[in-house]
């Protein structure tokens, strides 16, 4: 009777999980163009700041400061490339 009740709680874990991923909202954020300025360069951090410096970022990206968080975050983490056609 025991492995009866593991196997239902086990069962109701596993339906709880997908309910949770499945009323997740879609990414808001903004994609990278897949262009030469980016493609090849998006994961090197420090290139993002030649073309974006702090100063033009939101509140929320830098630090009181006014410095980007480097080493804190990468840009490419919440920044993804554009999917190719229909991936």
């Amino acid at each position: 009777m025991k492995k009866h009740w593991q196997t239902i709680v086990f069962l109701a874990v596993c339906a709880a999980i997908l309910v949770f991923l499945s009323i997740a909202p879609e990414e808001t954020t903004p994609k990278m163009p897949r262009d030469s300025d980016h493609i090849g360069k998006h994961k090197d951090y420090a290139v993002c700041f030649s073309c974006h410096p702090p100063e033009t970022l939101p509140e929320n990206h830098v630090l009181p400061d006014g410095q980007a968080p480097e080493g804190k975050s990468k840009c490419y983490f919440c920044h993804k490339l554009e999917k190719l056609g229909n991936d």
